[in-house]
């Protein structure tokens, strides 16, 4: 810690023993750590001996491993009074009624709150695996810090700091973090925390400081702190007003020259993926498609602090890969089924930390059933402003900093197939073999590439189907000239012979003997 937030400390310390903990309020904060800890600690034991019972726990598990707030309602009712109580109103009433989540899904929410609580009281040091693994649950995001880590205090207090909002805050400013209330972000603050309250703890042992643990006396002073004195934590070195890493810039004429287009068709091309959101480039086998995509999306997040992630389609891709569904795992020994996120709503999730754009890259798009893989995003592609639910529960929404780029080898199935409705949400982008690209790159081989194109353009001229062309990407190669004859028999014969499958006399005039002799090797 720097010197002068020691001293900034030293001084706030000072002024909070002198004016909260003796109030009414700070004496009820005093009494309110212990007697709550007990509590937690016995409603554990009760509820993880019915669980093992065979014995329907989920009202318990949300009722009374979760923190309420004191009131009279919470009281009648067995909720577990908690002082660092997140809601002020019944947390499965509230969660429902913003449609976050949905009735059905509390049994599995419960088990996995006792599962990872569980976890994390027989192996403290396995508490970063458990918060990974319950924050891939699509319901986590509605669960911050706040309500998990007051039970896991209760039952292990000298391995689990009690975190909320207000020490968070206090953490980051104090420690020069930017932590969050994500669940993932806890492992990490639970340490900088403890070595926070451990290089504090001399100052904090003075006279007239209450009876406390060292973590009760912080969290005392950190809710005094923010809802007492509210105090102002923007300066220059607040971790809210650092510099944010951005992409470096790729500029429109980079991309241009790298790729071999100009650059005010580029443009075009840009303009329809901003313009539409999605976009999708089609050609055939080797014109440089994923090569292309990738060079867009690094000049569309270029200057910002978006990123670009790529996946790719096949058969066997589902919309439970894609956006959710219930997957089995395995939880000491036991088979449950969980609602876990696919990979368009994991992206979603990160995108949301982001201001500026960020690309995802859908390579061979096409290669799985669309419609089926897509499901409600069919809709939110067309409405990007709009909320919906999905079909297995929890709302969805495509940020607007979100652009998609899907490649298309019409080589596989024809664009003809590809869902009319879908076709509509997208921006088409044509590939053709680039020779001009094929050109500028062999002008450092020397390697005959007139005499290639023209062979090249006679194949495609036979091909006759602009979905087949044989593209350029299979000659850019430096060592050319020792790497053409295995390319031409082991790849370009291959290919011919599959579409020339009924008419092989045409192969025989594109055999690598022939096609050696025009190349003169």
């Amino acid at each position: 810690m720097l010197a002068h937030k020691k001293d900034e400390f030293a001084r706030l310390f000072q002024e909070f023993l002198n004016s909260y903990p003796y109030t009414p309020a700070g004496l009820h904060h005093t009494a309110a750590y212990e007697k709550q800890r007990q509590q937690g600690k016995r409603n554990f034991e009760a509820i993880a001996a019915a669980a093992d019972f065979g014995e329907d726990v989920i009202e318990l598990v949300v009722l009374q491993l979760l923190p309420y707030p004191d009131a009279t309602k919470n009281r009648e009712r067995g909720a577990w009074i908690h002082i660092s109580s997140f809601v002020t109103k019944d947390i499965k009433e509230s969660f429902e009624a913003s449609m976050w989540i949905k009735p059905e899904d509390w049994q599995y929410i419960a088990l996995a709150i006792l599962n990872f609580v569980r976890h994390c009281n027989d192996d403290p040091k396995q508490l970063s695996a458990a918060c990974v693994n319950f924050s891939h649950l699509p319901y986590a995001q509605y669960l911050p810090i706040g309500t998990i880590t007051p039970i896991l205090n209760a039952l292990r207090p000298e391995e689990f700091l009690l975190i909320n909002n207000q020490l968070i805050q206090v953490i980051n400013y104090f420690s020069n973090t930017v932590y969050t209330e994500k669940l993932t972000d806890y492992p990490k603050l639970n340490v900088t925390g403890k070595k926070l309250i451990a290089e504090l703890s001399q100052q904090m042992h003075q006279s007239g400081v209450p009876a406390l643990r060292d973590d009760d006396l912080f969290d005392m002073f950190s809710h005094w702190l923010v809802a007492v004195k509210k105090y102002n934590f923007i300066g220059k070195d607040d971790p809210r007003f650092q510099e944010v890493e951005l992409q470096p810039q790729y500029s429109l004429a980079e991309c241009a020259e790298k790729i071999g287009l100009n650059e005010a068709e580029l443009e075009s091309w840009i303009r329809a993926i901003n313009r539409k959101g999605q976009a999708i480039l089609y050609g055939s086998p080797g014109t440089g498609k994923t090569f292309i995509a990738e060079k867009l999306a690094q000049h569309l997040i270029g200057g910002g602090n978006g990123f670009s992630e790529l996946v790719q389609f096949h058969p066997a891709y589902s919309y439970e890969d894609f956006i959710q569904g219930i997957r089995p795992q395995n939880e000491d020994g036991k088979l449950t089924y969980l609602l876990l996120p696919g990979r368009f709503v994991q992206f979603c999730k990160e995108v949301e930390n982001c201001q500026g754009i960020c690309v995802l890259i859908i390579d061979e798009i096409n290669r799985a059933n669309l419609t089926q893989v897509f499901g409600e995003l069919m809709y939110l592609l067309e409405y990007r402003d709009k909320e919906i639910p999905l079909a297995a529960g929890n709302k969805f929404r495509i940020p607007t900093n979100i652009r998609i780029i899907g490649t298309m080898n019409t080589a596989d199935r024809s664009i003809a197939l590809v869902d009319y409705a879908l076709r509509r949400r997208f921006a088409f982008i044509e590939l053709r073999p680039n020779y001009d690209l094929l050109r500028r790159y062999h002008l450092k081989t020397d390697f005959a590439v007139e005499v290639l194109i023209k062979i090249l353009n006679y194949i495609n001229l036979a091909i006759s189907d602009k979905n087949y062309e044989i593209g350029i990407s299979f000659f850019l190669t430096d060592k050319l000239s020792e790497d053409i004859e295995d390319i031409w028999r082991m790849e370009i014969e291959p290919y011919l012979e599959e579409y020339f499958f009924n008419q092989l006399e045409k192969v025989n005039e594109f055999r690598w003997e022939k096609v050696k002799q025009q190349l003169s090797l």
